[in-house]
């Protein structure tokens, strides 16, 4: 019984003993991992708008894009990351690491002992990736440890040495410091030595001395090269540009700074670790410049930027950056202002000008004097009259004022701003008579000449006149088949002639029978009178008026008849018994017969007149044009006046 009761005892002791080192010790994992300090984002996520990663084959993806750049500062030593689609590469700097990613990443995992994973959503943080430009973001967390003493001891003497990222100069080949215990990462950097990075790990449990030596090394020659060439080249801090692209230099292996610059385009910026392997480097250069339209009211205004004129008003180029744009017009108030250009930026402003006015005051003290103002030699206003301009815009004006039978007066001005310019105008009479002569290619013209207290007309040219008052004239010209000619002269010299040759227009055909078919549809003839065709017309008058009349008459004879013809019929159907019913048989067929007869002559009537209207029309399209009639007068005014064509217009 004791026997088996020690049996019974010994079984969950033995499973306690088998399994229950592995359950403790779950627990105790499981306690840790809740001590563990996370990581954590400190403040808030930016771009770099003055790095960017530098177009190279080195810098682009399995899928050859062009990477984006996340740099991720952090005062914690030996993180390692991971991401979903791989990253490109790792560059570990002082005091950051810069990763090399794909433009699609969304998920950055970040690793670091004694910490739990950490899940950078990008998204999340404000980060949205385009290939060439650079993020930063801090990561920090939070972990216990000890500060202990540590040792360097590095040659060649007077090294330099990164410590986390911070730097330390080394004075002779023994540095001593504090660390905390961990990992810490060292960068050892000696010109034109081998540089070396390495992690270690501070321990409280032993003496920590490290020992380094950097190895001497030769410099490379290495081509670089830029496209578009020509581009000037810096090289890590020195103060001068090496040259411009394409050049071969000698450069030792390590940490290397390459700047490369040229008008109109971005400066590139690369940081990469030279080994000598690649003897090549070649960078394409983005275009640095935006673009300006500038539209201005009014439209011909002047426009500088930075103090130059610029003979283009759309998509001027600017270097990215504050200008000052200035629009100018004379006449108007100057704009001044700063326009702010991004790189690729198209930018549009529009400027109004206000314009610099004054005001005028002209004072007529004929009443009905003509006046004209002229600004830069284009007309501004004509009127009739005294007359108030306001806000009349300043400038160089020329007033001219007019009038029958007095002196022409011209006034130059120039009009300031605010002005209240007064002009008092007062003409001089002409007293005067003066001869004219009135000449025409056609000698039998008819003349109207209607003037101040005058009105004559005239059957014949020339038409001399040896007295007339001075002052305008209206002469109005007819002559038959040619459109009326009118004119009006100023009469204002002794001796003056004026002579019409050209301005004589022959009527048209078509006009002509346009008026013969409508307006003179009740008599012909009109047509070949508006065509100067009067003895033609007036037969085609006779013959269509006789036509006319003939239907006349037969429409009233039979009107006549065919009333007479209705009474006798009325009387036959009406007789009583015992009337001469034979005789009012007889009546009232013979008036229907006369009225038949009536109705024939007028079919004959009507007929007739239509011919003399066909015969008309097609008369009127056979006659010959009255332009062989003005070419002939005009040769025979010429030979009659020896070759020569004297001729006046106004």
């Amino acid at each position: 019984m004791y026997t088996q009761r020690f049996k019974l005892l010994f079984v969950p002791i033995f499973l306690s003993l088998l399994f229950g080192s592995t359950s403790f010790n779950d627990i105790h994992a499981q306690d840790e991992t809740e001590e563990m300090s996370s990581l954590r984002i400190v403040g808030e996520a930016k771009r770099l708008p003055s790095e960017i990663i530098a177009d190279r084959d080195d810098n682009r993806d399995i899928n050859g894009n062009l990477t984006a750049g996340l740099r991720i500062i952090s005062d914690l030593t030996g993180l390692t990351f991971r991401s979903n689609n791989g990253i490109h590469k790792v560059q570990q700097l002082p005091g950051y690491n810069l990763l090399y990613l794909s433009t699609n990443e969304r998920v950055v995992s970040i690793y670091k002992d004694g910490y739990p994973p950490f899940q950078l959503v990008l998204n999340d943080e404000g980060i949205s990736l385009e290939a060439g430009q650079v993020w930063e973001i801090q990561v920090t967390g939070d972990q216990k440890s000890t500060l202990e003493p540590v040792q360097f001891n590095i040659s060649p003497e007077n090294s330099t040495l990164f410590i986390d990222g911070e730097e330390y100069q080394v004075d002779g080949t023994v540095f001593d410091t504090e660390l905390t215990t961990g990992d810490h990462f060292l960068q050892i950097r000696k010109d034109r030595h081998e540089f070396i990075d390495d992690s270690i790990s501070v321990s409280a449990d032993r003496v920590n001395t490290f020992r380094y030596t950097l190895d001497q090394i030769n410099p490379v020659t290495v081509l670089i090269n830029s496209t578009p060439a020509g581009a000037s080249i810096y090289l890590n801090d020195e103060p001068g540009a090496r040259g411009v692209t394409p050049l071969r230099v000698n450069i030792y292996p390590g940490n290397l700074k390459i700047r490369l610059t040229y008008p109109g385009y971005s400066n590139v910026e690369d940081e990469l670790e030279f080994t000598g392997a690649n003897r090549e480097l070649s960078y394409n250069l983005q275009r640095y410049i935006g673009y300006l339209t500038v539209n201005t009211t009014p439209e011909d205004a002047t426009i500088l930027i930075d103090d130059q004129p610029q003979s283009n008003r759309e998509n001027i180029e600017l270097v990215p950056g504050a200008h000052i744009l200035e629009v100018r017009s004379s006449g108007f108030d100057p704009v001044r202002r700063t326009v702010d250009i991004t790189q690729g930026d198209s930018l549009v402003e529009n400027v109004t000008l206000g314009q610099i006015t004054g005001n005028l005051f002209v004072i007529a003290q004929q009443e009905n004097a003509e006046f004209t103002l002229r600004k830069d030699g284009q007309v501004e206003q004509e009127w009739v009259g005294s007359k108030t301009f306001r806000d009349l815009p300043v400038g160089n004006y020329e007033l001219t004022a007019e009038l029958l039978n007095f002196d022409t007066q011209t006034r130059n001005f120039e009009l300031q701003r605010n002005d209240d310019r007064e002009i008092s105008i007062d003409l001089t009479q002409i007293q005067g008579r003066g001869s004219l002569t009135i000449n025409s290619v056609f000698p039998d013209a008819e003349v109207q000449l209607k003037g101040p207290g005058y009105s004559r007309s005239f059957d014949k040219t020339p038409v001399q006149l040896p007295s007339l008052r001075f002052g305008k004239y209206q002469i109005s010209i007819e002559k038959d088949g040619f459109n009326d000619v009118n004119k009006e002269i100023q009469v204002n010299s002794l001796s003056q002639e004026v002579t019409f040759v050209d301005e004589f227009q022959p009527r048209s055909k078509g006009r002509a029978i346009l008026r013969s078919v409508i307006p003179g549809a009740a008599f012909p003839g009109v047509g070949h009178g508006y065509l100067g065709k009067g003895g033609r017309g007036f037969l085609y008058f006779l013959a269509g008026g006789g036509a006319i009349a003939y239907s006349i008459k037969s429409y009233l004879d039979y009107n006549n008849s065919y009333k007479k013809y209705e009474t006798a019929l009325e009387l036959y159907n009406n007789a009583s018994s015992g009337a001469d019913f034979e005789q009012l048989r007889t009546d009232y067929r013979g008036h229907y017969a006369t009225a038949n007869d009536a109705l024939d002559q007028l079919k004959v009537g009507i007929t007739a007149y239509f011919a003399v209207k066909g015969v008309e029309i097609v008369d009127l399209l056979l006659q010959k044009s009255n332009k062989k009639k003005l070419e002939n007068a005009k040769i025979e005014f010429n030979a009659k006046n020896n070759g020569l064509s004297m001729r006046v217009n106004f």
